[in-house]
């Protein structure tokens, strides 16, 4: 049996949500005694408590590791496919294909070890960065989305073809132990950090060895199983938890995921932040930092770069995917308060906005929040709330158990919040057992988008099922999976143990949360791509769509009729899309349907109680 953390927690904490991992060159509690024996052990543990173990593909899984070992070492190394050497120009522009030499490690054995040469990479990634810049000046807006979309599509046609490169080639253990010895032979020559790296050295407190590449190994295996999945030092985990909850620093206000051999990633700017006022928005690739490149950089090291004292200027020069574009954009520092739940009350219309920004904690439960934050709410309203938009835009899960309790305040007990499914059970309805905070008749609006993962799709399905609240947004992420979070050999697994269901008995994996009311939060309106759980290729697959619900379409219908066109909202975002600090587009479009639900709280012959 797994040993339990101490005191008040138990061995196992399931989450819905919040997909990270742990790069071990940033992290300084990586054990020092993470082996082969270890990393045998999460093997072990994986095959013995993963979803669906007939779904482990044992090819992809050891070559996802054996690649992650290359790439741990401090200069960085790639396995490829000998098919995919010999092919790639057929996925790949010339300035694309990264250069270097090639060692086979097992002559016949179909893929070779790939050394890149570094300084010829830097050259060719600024080639490249100009000649992108060249083609999108000549672009419309459609041509970028189109062009855009080819390259997803060829992005996937080279996912594909190397996945069956790799299953003709039939690369398994032994092909895995081989890369291994030849890691521990060569580790030495590696060792250093490429001349082209730029940054404070990673390993400076935190000393290169073994346990690095079998720890970044044992990632790797996971992360073939689903994109969820992962191995972390409890000091990330206990970090990750805290700063999910409250924290307070001197920065731009942005959460970032990424470094390393990986993109610096923008996965949101934070409510109200100098970021998001400044127009970083998630998704962007941070390629400078001050005019110097962060390639290749750990992703504490870029933090630092961009944090610094309040009212300093700090330039950021960006990759825009969603629209193809190039933007250089100037932040003015400030002190930041990252709060797991907050509210705003407006006063003109008498509406209260909770926001959840998280169902992960280290402290106050998300739960404990939600009512304090409301009773807030509700007190400057003078106890007469005429609506309440719960905003769940960005928010990226986390313990199932949170979901299900929120889910409780705004529903009655006994209802049915989601649905559990396990490898070896069938489903199994969690239920709501406390009484709703708020009035039966009271208007809610929930708010999604892209960034609404998991925890937060169950909190919206289960508003919707039960015809609670208007759901309003776009499409939400789409991750229906539950991840069992285990302490492990002084390390966490967070391990794909189950599917949620909605109450109505559907799954939203892929899918996604489809609001009543589609809403931009896009000044013109427009819906542009969003990176989604469709586009992580090793996603589990979608299953059974939610059926229609006539009732419900002719209660949004006549809503819609209320509102029209929404012009008053569309003449507000016009007459304040130059202002500093960014009009909240979607929130602007969406309080007119509260109104419509003032009259119309409920679709037809439906009552709560």
């Amino acid at each position: 049996m797994a040993p339990m953390f101490p005191n008040r927690w138990f061995s196992l904490i399931l989450l819905a949500g919040l997909s990270f991992s742990c790069n071990p060159a940033e992290s300084r509690d990586v054990p020092g005694e993470f082996s082969l024996e270890t990393f045998n052990g999460v093997v072990k543990y994986a095959r013995s408590n993963y979803l669906d173990a007939s779904n482990i593909n044992e090819t992809q899984s050891y070559v996802a590791a054996a690649d992650a070992a290359l790439r741990s070492l401090p200069t960085p190394l790639m396995l490829m496919s000998q098919e995919f050497l010999e092919n790639r120009q057929q996925f790949k522009e010339p300035l694309q294909i990264v250069p270097g030499k090639t060692v086979e490690v097992a002559p016949g054995r179909g893929y070779a070890i790939l050394i890149p040469d570094y300084s010829r990479l830097e050259a060719q990634n600024k080639q490249y960065e100009a000649l992108q810049k060249n083609r999108l000046k000549t672009m419309t807006e459609a041509q970028r989305r189109a062009f855009s979309d080819t390259l997803r599509q060829k992005s996937k046609e080279e996912f594909e073809f190397t996945r069956d490169a790799w299953n003709k080639a039939g690369f398994g253990r032994n092909d895995f132990e081989q890369i291994i010895r030849w890691i521990e032979k060569n580790k030495d020559a590696y060792s250093s950090l490429p001349p082209t790296f730029k940054g404070e050295d990673p390993y400076k407190e935190n000393k290169f060895g073994m346990h690095h590449v079998y720890f970044a190994a044992a990632n790797g295996f996971l992360s073939a199983m689903d994109p969820h999945s992962a191995v972390l030092d409890r000091t990330s985990w206990d970090k990750i938890r805290k700063e999910a909850e409250d924290s307070t620093f001197e920065g731009i206000g942005a959460m970032l995921k990424g470094g390393g051999i990986h993109d610096v990633v923008v996965e949101t700017p934070l409510p109200g932040s100098p970021a998001l006022a400044a127009g970083l928005k998630a998704g962007d690739v941070i390629k400078t930092v001050d005019g110097k490149t962060v390639e290749g950089m750990p992703l504490s090291d870029v933090v630092k770069r961009i944090r610094g004292k309040r009212n300093t200027i700090v330039t950021l020069g960006l990759e825009r995917p969603a629209d193809l574009s190039n933007p250089v954009i100037k932040i003015k520092r400030s002190v930041i308060e990252m709060k797991a739940v907050s509210s705003t009350y407006l006063p003109q219309e008498k509406v209260g906005v909770l926001k959840i920004s998280s169902f992960l904690y280290a402290g106050n439960s998300t739960s404990d929040l939600v009512r304090d934050e409301y009773e807030r709410l509700a007190q400057k309203a003078g106890g007469n709330l005429s609506g309440l938009v719960i905003d769940l835009r960005n928010n990226p899960g986390g313990f199932l158990e949170e979901a299900i309790k929120v889910a409780s305040l705004f529903l009655p007990p006994g209802r049915v919040a989601v649905h559990i499914k396990g490898k070896s059970s069938g489903l199994q309805p969690r239920k709501t057992s406390s009484k709703p905070i708020v009035p039966p008749d009271l208007p809610i609006i929930t708010l999604i988008n892209a960034g609404s993962a998991s925890a937060s799709e169950i909190v919206a399905s289960a508003l919707m099922d039960h015809n609670v609240a208007l759901v309003v947004g776009e499409r939400s992420f789409g991750k229906a999976s539950v991840q069992g979070v285990n302490p492990w050999n002084n390390v966490i697994i967070k391990l794909t143990t189950a599917r949620y269901y909605a109450p109505r008995g559907y799954t939203v994996q892929v899918h996604g949360v489809r609001p009543d009311i589609e809403i931009s939060d896009e000044v013109d309106n427009q819906f542009p791509s969003r990176f989604r759980e469709e586009d992580m290729w090793q996603h589990l697959p979608e299953l059974e769509d939610r059926e229609a619900d006539e009732a419900r379409a002719e209660w949004v219908l006549r809503l819609k009729e209320v509102v029209g066109d929404n012009a008053d909202s569309e003449r507000y975002i016009q007459a304040h899309k130059q202002d500093a600090m960014r009009t909240d587009y979607m929130l602007t479009r969406a309080l007119a349907y509260l109104k419509a639900l003032q009259r119309f709280p409920h679709p037809a012959g439906f009552a709560l109680k």
